[in-house]
């Protein structure tokens, strides 16, 4: 099949021909592709073993790279937990959807979680006959409890109710926001608050053990799964001891192998948590292996996208950093691997891709392009996903921003050469400038923002002719 053929006159055409007679030939119905959506919290693109960045054992993750497409360019728009997910839900930016930074007690007073009004990827999924369901982290709900102003006194994990909230998802094993890696708890379908199920196994393994038998039991109509495992997130030592092992008498210069983790105090925490992070890497791939063998065993690979991916990165000592939030590569980038045998040549992508970008190609890709809500504010890139090269986007936006703090915070952008970043105070002043040259410094070692005047200047207009069609405050309190 020629690459290029737009998806909608594909299905058309199989449709047409599926209802004519040849011979003794019966009449066979076409099946909309299933979805299957991983997103592992806070796995960096750099520790996918293909990359040959982190020294990582990856295998299961590197054979469906090698079947699938690897995009080198995405990002996590605004780097943290919370944000990501009503991003990817609602395609739409963090201004537009209100999910602007963590859903805790200390957050709720700014209305920040998903509303019951917004029209989900999920929700799009389900009213045209997909079987929808969701394991793992959920982390876009308010949690009940008294508001706090200090984040570190908040309650963070949240119980979402059936029903609107929960935006088509029927199939539920899940919970809000809970990183007790080795013993978790999730609310079941129906199941009330009060009535929790504790997996007593690692969190991974047992929400591979729900997918499996998801899988195995929905083989009449088309489904979509999400699975958003908690590891590689903190805490990096929950992890068996039997993914420690690999790691364990590995020295930690060669496991901690970037030139921009300082030597000293910045970057013992690293140092001291490399080992175990990785462990959590490996042990998340084969719990992934395992979910693609029971896809494979069931018949419905060939006709299944699965998309593997990460709401953000880890810094992991980098530039004394751990965590994630800021515009670094380690914290920025995101792995994404798209596979379906049946339509998408495999390969590596240079495609610049963001977050609320993910629901509307897939929903076209499926062959739902129609059904993208109106207000989404992502892109359909599914036409660069079959090989279409003109006019793709030429950067994606970076987004620190706060409900608390609508004129301060960081906007942003990276190409295929150069993060830059600007950053305001309380007041909306401007008060400096990130740029860094990615292919001469791909560590982000010197900011060249001081001496490329002339560049900082064009990017802070393509940054600003971005946002103002993204409710974002800076426009609306002036530049």
């Amino acid at each position: 099949m020629n690459m290029l053929f737009p998806v909608n006159h594909f299905f058309l055409l199989v449709g047409i021909l599926s209802t004519l007679s040849f011979g003794n030939a019966s009449k066979k119905a076409v099946k909309q592709p299933n979805l299957l959506f991983i997103f592992p919290d806070q796995f960096r693109a750099q520790a996918m073993g293909i990359m040959k960045e982190d020294p990582v054992k990856t295998p299961c993750i590197d054979k469906l790279a090698e079947e699938g497409i690897v995009f080198v360019n995405a990002v996590s728009n605004r780097p943290i937990c919370s944000p990501y997910r009503g991003m990817l839900m609602t395609g739409k930016y963090c201004f537009s959807n209100n999910v602007l930074t963590n859903c805790n007690t200390s957050t709720r007073k700014f209305q920040n979680f998903l509303h019951e009004n917004e029209t989900c990827f999920p929700d799009v999924l389900k009213s045209n006959g997909y079987a929808c369901g969701y394991i793992g982290k959920w982390h876009l709900d308010a949690p009940k409890g008294p508001d706090v102003d200090d984040w570190r006194n908040s309650i963070w994990d949240a119980y979402t109710p059936p029903g609107e909230k929960r935006h088509g998802f029927d199939f539920w094993h899940a919970y809000g926001c809970y990183n007790e890696h080795l013993n978790p708890y999730y609310w079941v379908n129906d199941s009330p608050v009060e009535d929790t199920l504790f997996a007593g196994k690692w969190s991974p393994e047992h929400e591979a053990d729900v997918a499996v038998d998801f899988i195995g039991a929905n083989t009449g109509k088309p489904w979509a799964l999400f699975i958003s495992m908690n590891p590689p997130h903190s805490p990096y030592d929950a992890v068996p001891e039997k993914y420690k092992k690999i790691y364990k008498d590995i020295p930690v210069k060669k496991l901690l192998n970037r030139p921009n983790v300082p030597e000293g105090e910045q970057g013992d925490v690293a140092r001291q948590s490399v080992a175990d992070y990785f462990a959590c890497v490996t042990g998340v791939d084969e719990q992934i292996g395992r979910i693609l063998k029971a896809l494979e065993a069931s018949g419905q690979a060939e006709n299944t996208i699965v998309v593997f991916t990460s709401d953000h990165g880890e810094m992991m000592g980098s530039h004394g950093l751990m965590a994630k939030v800021v515009p670094y590569e380690e914290s920025f980038r995101i792995p994404l691997v798209i596979r379906w045998p049946e339509k998408l040549k495999p390969g590596t992508s240079d495609l610049q891709i963001s977050v609320p970008d993910m629901m509307p190609s897939l929903l076209s890709l499926i062959g739902l392009e129609q059904q993208i809500p109106p207000g989404v504010e992502g892109q359909d890139l599914s036409g660069y996903f079959l090989g279409k090269k003109a006019g793709a986007p030429e950067f994606t936006l970076y987004l620190l921003c706060n409900p608390w703090n609508a004129l301060g915070g960081m906007r942003g952008l990276r190409n295929d050469r150069y993060t830059f970043v600007m950053q305001r105070n309380n007041e909306g002043k401007e008060t400096g400038a990130l740029l860094f040259d990615n292919k001469s410094d791909p560590f982000q070692l010197k900011n060249i923002a001081s001496e490329q005047p002339a560049l900082v200047n064009q990017f802070k207009k393509q940054v600003f002719d971005k946002i103002k069609n993204i409710n974002d405050p800076w426009v609306i309190y002036g530049n």
